[in-house]
């Protein structure tokens, strides 16, 4: 028998990893109240593979990172073009 009345609810953020959480995923059957079930049930169990959230200073050293090593990247590339010309062309590049 369900109690009636006011209920308490303690929040809980947890941050479950997608690709590890199949069972949800691969389900035959999904509705909300069926998927709700099995992450309680992976709740209780401890089953729930958590995933780390980077904080924001992290992130954007990591997006400066990515940029300079995309840039180095480019440049390395652009270099690659010009030493491919100047091998293709000799004759028209022995003044450079």
């Amino acid at each position: 028998m369900l109690a009636r009345g006011p209920t308490v609810v303690i929040g809980l953020n947890l941050l479950a990893h997608p690709l590890k959480v199949k069972a949800i995923a691969e389900a035959k059957i999904k509705t909300h109240t069926i998927d709700a079930g099995t992450l309680a049930h992976f709740l209780r169990a401890n089953l729930i593979p958590e995933t780390y959230v980077v904080s924001k200073a992290s992130r954007e050293v990591k997006n400066v990172l990515r940029h300079r090593m995309f840039c180095a990247r480019v440049k390395t590339m652009v270099e690659n073009r010009i030493h491919a010309l100047i091998h293709r062309h000799p004759e028209t590049t022995r003044h450079l």
